[in-house]
């Protein structure tokens, strides 16, 4: 080919390919907004009204509107920070209702308060809470959290001097917990107490998603992360409008073809969640005795379980998310609550408190897992009975 030829045939590719490339870029443009137009229509047109916000929990509050909005702020801005082993702490923010604090032992929701003033100068009792995004507190302000109200409840003697820390971390199951008690052990931190509040979690990531016990939450999308670089340069992709749009069409329409567990794996995973959480439980115990500290463990209530007298939104809540992904999700969760019981009952290793709303008219779940601060000062309450001095251990 002539060397004229060669060039105008290049010129041509490339104007084509320019073209191309320049058409993709607008058609990507177009579709990105369109999406975001469709995705904010159909949050308004479909608004779920039973989000933890719309709870009838706080209407009485004067604060309550002011708070769900920094709690809205919390769960859109902040982000979780890497740790290692336990794969993701808490989230760093700073608010008039939340706020998390650096202190020697890592970052971590404020205890208010923590211990009373006149203890500044004292020895004091020091109490370690583990746990989950139920013992952080979320949709409670700082004052409002289980280790909050539990500090209250302990310090209500002006002598005890008792010193709580909250440690609950979004998600976290046990044997995050038993990594974060170890790691401060061997930083020369210890506590008097330590107290373990769990079951949803373990119920979740145990007995419905990804099924494994020892396994923790996101696992599919942390393990193909990291499994497959390629992915990660897909992260901008996989968090555009696009591809929010197609998976709440998928989530809405595609449940008729979920395949079903049976009622064997759903009791087989029920059986080895509730061994990993005994297993975990023994570790603890074996720490407790060679560094000299005691231990509780409790297992929560969750909206799905137990025979609470139900408000209209706790209701309505419970029937739609009982229905979620076929209902695989409150089958999941049920199997592990029903073992979890069974074994509490059988070896009394750990207090289970799946039923301590039963009695309780009021509503108290702001989600199907989550408290208004009338539910954590019950549970507050139940675990200063056990855990302050001169109670007999319940575990």
């Amino acid at each position: 080919m002539p060397q004229a030829n060669q060039s105008v045939f290049a010129e041509r590719f490339f104007a084509i390919l320019g073209r191309s490339i320049a058409t993709l870029v607008v058609v990507a443009v177009l579709m990105e907004l369109c999406s975001t137009a469709a995705l904010h229509v159909y949050g308004r047109l479909y608004e779920d009204p039973l989000v933890p916000q719309k709870s009838p929990a706080y209407e009485s509050e004067k604060w309550g509107r002011e708070f769900w909005t920094e709690q809205s702020a919390f769960w859109a801005q902040a982000r979780s920070n890497y740790l290692p082993f336990m794969v993701w702490g808490v989230r760093k923010w700073h608010g008039k209702f939340i706020n998390t604090d650096d202190t020697e032992m890592g970052t971590w929701r404020r205890t208010v308060p923590a211990i009373s003033d006149a203890c500044r100068n004292t020895a004091v009792r020091r109490v370690w809470f583990f746990g989950g995004s139920t013992v952080y507190g979320i949709g409670t302000p700082d004052w409002a959290t289980i280790p909050s109200y539990l500090a209250g409840e302990l310090n209500s003697d002006p002598a005890a001097c008792v010193e709580v820390t909250n440690l609950g971390a979004e998600g976290y199951v046990t044997n995050q917990e038993v990594i974060l008690l170890s790691q401060q052990l061997k930083a020369g931190r210890k506590p008097d107490i330590a107290i373990f509040y769990d079951g949803i979690n373990e119920s979740l990531v145990g007995g419905f998603s990804p099924g494994i016990p020892t396994a923790h939450w996101n696992f599919e999308m942390i393990k193909t992360r990291f499994e497959n670089g390629a992915d990660s340069k897909l992260g901008m992709f996989n968090n555009s409008h696009i591809v929010q749009l197609i998976s709440l069409l998928l989530q809405n329409y595609g449940q008729k073809g979920i395949p079903r567990t049976s009622d064997r794996e759903v009791a087989a995973r029920a059986q080895a969640t509730l061994q990993n959480y005994e297993t975990n439980m023994r570790l603890v115990h074996i720490l407790e005795s060679a560094y000299g500290f005691k231990t509780y463990f409790f297992w929560q209530p969750v909206l799905a379980y137990g025979a609470k007298p139900l408000a209209p939104f706790e209701q309505q809540l419970r029937e739609a998310r009982s229905k979620e992904l076929g209902g695989r999700v409150h089958r999941g969760l049920e199997a592990v609550y029903q073992e979890a019981e069974a074994r509490s009952a059988a070896a009394q290793s750990f207090v289970f408190l799946g039923h301590i709303f039963d009695g309780v008219q009021e509503p108290l779940y702001v989600d199907e897992f989550h408290l208004d601060p009338r539910g954590n000062q019950i549970i507050a309450h139940a675990i200063a009975q056990a855990v302050r001095p001169g109670s007999a251990p319940d575990n």
